[in-house]
């Protein structure tokens, strides 16, 4: 019968597929695998360190997966909830071309002041 906690509530699943590019179906689908993978419901930097790091074997894409969890973690929270994981993929699977513009100018916006500098 499964977890619980394994499918999003009706009012969170609305919520999302208002926000996001992605069905219902997608979202619950999202939703299962993001609470195998993080079964606390939040991912560290670390962790996710660690999973980016599976998808770049031949190098060390660790300080670059620092870059990207700050831009997924919306709320400066030092962790990436579901909805904050999910959003994040929308805008950088489906988004409109400016919107995943701004998501990637935000990553290497490192003090956020709307400028990237050279350090």
């Amino acid at each position: 019968m499964g977890k619980p906690n394994s499918k999003l509530k009706p009012e969170v699943l609305q919520d999302l597929s208002s926000n996001t590019e992605f069905t219902e179906a997608e979202l619950q689908e999202w939703y299962r695998g993001f609470l195998k993978d993080c079964p606390t419901g939040k991912l560290s930097v670390e962790e996710f360190k660690k999973i980016y790091g599976n998808f770049f074997p031949y190098g060390d894409a660790s300080k670059f997966a620092e870059h990207v969890f700050r831009t997924f973690d919306a709320n400066g929270d030092n962790s990436i909830d579901f909805r904050e994981f999910i959003c994040a993929l929308s805008v950088t699977s489906r988004g409109k071309l400016e919107d995943k513009l701004r998501w990637a100018f935000s990553m290497y916006d490192l003090d956020g002041n709307g400028y990237i500098s050279r350090k």
